[in-house]
């Protein structure tokens, strides 16, 4: 959770700040210090796995993108936003900040007046239309030379006109007018968008609107005590490969993580660890060779120095956090948001976009391969871990705070009034 991070970020610097969010994360929450209220759980976004076997790669993102987006974005807005309106009724905020799947903070962008500020989080990939790149959603890398205007407009108006339709539909419910924008584009309505990213690994865009900022990503800070390792760093002279699939698309670990321990399970030259991003879980559900070590979580500011490639499914977080070690990525993603992920990893030429989430075996041998023996794509790697590490996100945020003038509270010199995180 980003904006935990961030909370606790805020907090330190004065900040009164609540958190509105699951239950399941209240422990969290109050651990850091801060403010906590329940969103109910028809405000919570539903992960929604339905897809039709066979269908080509574009035709089946366009089949899941639809249901993403009534699941994830629609049917949740009108929770979300009967909740945080409530919330803002009852106490004083002066700035909302929550990420680009709280569209519950769109019905106050859009006509209900007074409100806090309200500042979009993109704890994903830039999901705004531009006439420099392809339709968010198709996980194409843009060409230069190429309006993409045109090719936007069928999709938001054609493809995905019945969910233009059902967006407006859930704000006439709540007594909000329609979007004057597309789904996708509606954090460019927001007073800040904050993209937890740097420019490089973003496509380049000449019409980047004016309320966007790249923060860099969000990194957690180290833990105070130490995990552990299950395997000796300092005596390992072999090449570290890690995979993962997250912890969000982790119920099938045949994705990816297994075919990855048994591709490379009789190369002597490599050790392989594998997390399987769910507590307790410590097996895969296929023999382990001698070169792999597999554990539930590992944290990453202790595994990352040590691991020379990643291949991942494509979480956002755990992307950027191996290119802040200047770590390659091979990069197999295919839900939600992790194929644009892919394609702007390939984009940057940090790694290799496998452009599947189920890679065969000889896909991620042919990969790894690739990848070690290309200087480019370290190279690659290495020039965004300059640029991250040029950037902390926690000083963007709250000097995208202080540049709203969010003011401090009376009699109370070096204290901020309340932030909200949804």
């Amino acid at each position: 959770m980003p904006l935990l991070h961030v909370g606790a970020d805020l907090r330190e610097r004065g900040h009164r700040v609540t958190v509105l969010t699951g239950a399941e994360y209240e422990g969290a929450v109050l651990e850091r210090g801060l403010g906590v209220l329940e969103l109910p759980d028809a405000a919570r976004p539903k992960r929604d796995d339905s897809g039709l076997c066979g269908l080509p790669g574009l035709l089946d993102r366009w089949y899941r993108g639809r249901a993403e987006m009534r699941s994830v974005f629609i049917e949740p807005l009108a929770a979300q936003y009967w909740s945080l309106r409530k919330t803002l009724q009852r106490d004083d905020f002066d700035a909302v900040l929550c990420d680009v799947a709280f569209t519950g903070a769109l019905p106050l962008l859009t006509g209900h007046r007074p409100r806090p500020w309200i500042l979009v989080c993109g704890v994903g990939p830039l999901t705004l239309s531009s006439a420099d790149a392809p339709p968010f959603g198709t996980a194409w890398a843009p060409r230069s030379n190429t309006n993409y205007e045109p090719m936007t407009w069928v999709t938001h108006r054609v493809l995905f006109g019945d969910v233009r339709a059902d967006l407006n539909a859930a704000l006439a419910a709540v007594g909000a007018p329609p979007s004057p924008v597309f789904l996708t584009d509606w954090p460019v309505l927001a007073d800040r968008l904050l993209q937890f990213t740097v420019p490089s690994l973003e496509y380049p865009r000449s019409d980047l609107p004016a309320n966007v900022s790249y923060t860099g990503p969000v990194i957690p800070k180290p833990a105070a005590q130490k995990r552990g390792l299950p395997w000796d760093p300092a005596g390992e002279s072999r090449t570290v490969v890690h995979v993962s699939q997250g912890t969000w698309d982790n119920d099938d670990l045949d994705a990816l993580v297994v075919p990855t321990v048994e591709a490379l399970a009789d190369r002597e030259d490599l050790l392989v660890v594998a997390t399987t991003g769910r507590d307790g879980r410590t097996t895969l559900p296929c023999p382990v060779p001698a070169n792999a070590r597999i554990t539930d979580f590992l944290p990453y500011a202790e595994l990352l120095p040590h691991v020379d490639v990643m291949i991942t499914n494509g979480g956002y977080g755990g992307v950027h956090q191996a290119l802040s070690h200047g770590i390659p990525l091979i990069v197999a993603g295919g839900s939600a948001d992790k194929p644009e992920v892919a394609a702007r990893v390939g984009y940057a030429r940090a790694g290799i976009n496998l452009g599947t989430s189920r890679p065969g075996r000889a896909e991620i041998v042919g990969a790894l391969d690739a990848v070690l023996g290309t200087g480019a794509y370290r190279a690659a790697a290495r020039r965004l871990s300059r640029e991250i590490r040029g950037e902390n996100a926690f000083d963007r945020i709250a000097e995208a705070l202080a540049g709203l003038a969010v003011p401090q509270r009376p009699g109370e010199p070096a204290a901020r009034s309340g932030t909200l995180v949804g």
